[in-house]
């Protein structure tokens, strides 16, 4: 009884104390951080690691993936053949593991499922860079590791990711020139990262302390610039002809204002995908609190300024991609991933406050409760965001089905051109691309009856009859050997 007595009279001192001194309990709630980030990380590996695994590849990812095997095999490795239009570093970077695990899909999306474990410590290192002690660190790792948009997108081969981490590392360091260093790697993974620019610079040049401001841009930018010159060097080596840009506006169909009777569909596409950052549930009912405590300023200006920064940061960005015609697709929201991280962090910072652990552990598991379902969602693949177990629509199993196919085997193809190039990359197949029925046609008029097998890949469903009555008018007919997924795949012979 005597040392219960004891322990219980340290404890009460303990208490005293903190409720005396204010440093004390920072340095209580500094604790929080360490002591929850490592289960954290943990937990987020665990949650990611089933989708790195899966087989299916979106196109894209596809593409991506060929043309760094392409670079991995030593076929093309300056993509001279390749209609490139995108920054390389990506592809360079997936190329590096497909020597050290072969052929497999986990070998592309291995660098951003790093990099997008390496995201929780780095975005941890921004709030504590914009807010110093003012945010909790353990609840901001939190939402990352339970974010619907970070579990799916990690085990992917999307550009979006490892670029998406390399500009919130820039954003995190302080040295002005390793920030350059790492915005130019950016750049060089996907030219969206440009968007970012006067954010970086603005933080690195806000510090009322900041010495020669210019000073400290001339070192970002000296940088920046070798990384740059390295593209450019890319460029003159695949002949000097500065077509990535062209391309990619080609490829978006150009750039223009969103007519006005697209804005309001445009409105409810980006909404809907925007619900799975962190979950619809738990957006709204911090977003309420955000109102509530906007009445109640118990913060001090810097860091009142610093959340206008960000709020107005990604509002104009979701305002340039809302207003202008650029497609409504899941990953381009995912640079707002961290931000709305780091300002989450804060929010509930303001509701749990510094030194008060037990608020903060309470708060955690209510967070934890709202969010485990969708994590566990996305876990799985059933959000339309990401990683989906059928984003291939059934082509690797069919890419299967003729992978033992002689030489000369033909693969008519409209609409999953991108996986056959990547499942049957060193197989005798190959792929010919039909833009229209009419092609098909003609092109099996001319070369259908040399003898050599055909083969053509159709969806299940209407979109195929235009393609099967076109074969049958050259005087030919289909018959069905595989199917998988939503892709029937049919042999060509000829009449009689």
């Amino acid at each position: 009884m005597g040392r219960v007595h004891l322990l219980w009279k340290r404890i009460s001192d303990r208490r005293r104390l903190t409720t005396a001194h204010p440093s004390v309990a920072k340095s209580r709630s500094v604790v929080v951080g360490p002591l929850f980030a490592v289960p954290l990380l943990w937990l987020a590996f665990w949650l990611r690691l089933r989708g790195l695994f899966g087989d299916s590849f979106h196109a894209d990812e596809a593409l991506f993936a060929t043309w760094a095997r392409y670079i991995a095999t030593w076929q093309d490795p300056l993509l001279l053949i390749q209609a490139v239009d995108k920054p390389p570093l990506a592809f360079y970077l997936q190329a590096l593991f497909y020597p050290l695990l072969g052929p497999v899909e986990w070998a592309a999306r291995l660098p951003n499922f790093i990099a997008f474990l390496l995201l929780l410590p780095l975005t941890a290192q921004l709030a504590r860079r914009l807010y110093g002690r003012q945010t909790a660190v353990s609840l901001t790792l939190l939402f990352l590791a339970l974010s619907p948009y970070a579990i799916q997108f990690a085990p992917t081969a999307f550009l979006d990711p490892l670029w998406v981490t390399l500009v919130v590392t820039a954003m995190a360091v302080r040295k002005p020139g390793w920030s350059g260093v790492l915005f130019g790697l950016a750049l060089a993974t996907k030219y969206q990262a440009a968007l970012f620019a006067p954010l970086i610079l603005f933080l690195l040049l806000r510090p009322p302390g900041a010495a020669r401001p210019l000073h400290l841009a001339v070192r970002w930018l000296a940088g920046c610039l070798p990384i740059l010159f390295l593209l450019l060097a890319w460029e003159v080596a695949r002949g000097g002809a500065f077509t990535l840009w062209q391309a990619q506006m080609q490829n978006y169909g150009g750039l223009r204002l969103a007519w006005s009777w697209e804005l309001w569909p445009r409105l409810l596409a980006w909404l809907r995908l925007g619900r799975w950052l962190f979950g619809a549930v738990t957006l709204a009912l911090l977003f309420a609190g955000r109102v509530l405590l906007s009445i109640k300023r118990n913060s001090g200006e810097k860091a009142r300024s610093t959340d206008r920064l960000l709020i107005g940061f990604g509002l104009a960005y979701w305002l340039l991609h809302w207003l202008l015609a650029i497609p409504t697709w899941d990953r381009y929201l995912l640079p707002l991933l961290p931000l709305t991280a780091v300002l989450l962090g804060r929010l509930t910072t303001q509701w749990a406050p510094t030194g008060q652990l037990r608020r903060q552990l309470a708060l955690s598991a209510l967070l934890l409760t709202l969010m485990v379902g969708p994590a566990w969602q996305a876990r799985n693949g059933r959000l339309p965001i990401g990683f989906q177990p059928n984003a291939d629509h059934g082509a690797r199993a069919i890419a299967a089905y003729l992978a033992d196919a002689p030489y000369g085997t033909v693969l008519y193809d409209h609409w999953y051109s991108w996986q056959w190039r990547y499942h049957l990359f060193d197989k005798n197949v190959y792929v010919s691309w039909v833009a229209h029925p009419q092609a098909l046609a003609r092109d099996l008029a001319v070369f259908g009856r040399n003898g050599q097998p055909r083969y053509l890949a159709l969806p299940a469903d209407a979109r195929a009859l235009p393609f099967r009555r076109a074969v049958q008018e050259a005087g030919f007919y289909l018959e069905a050997v595989a199917t998988s997924g939503t892709i029937v795949l049919y042999v060509v012979k000829a009449d009689g």
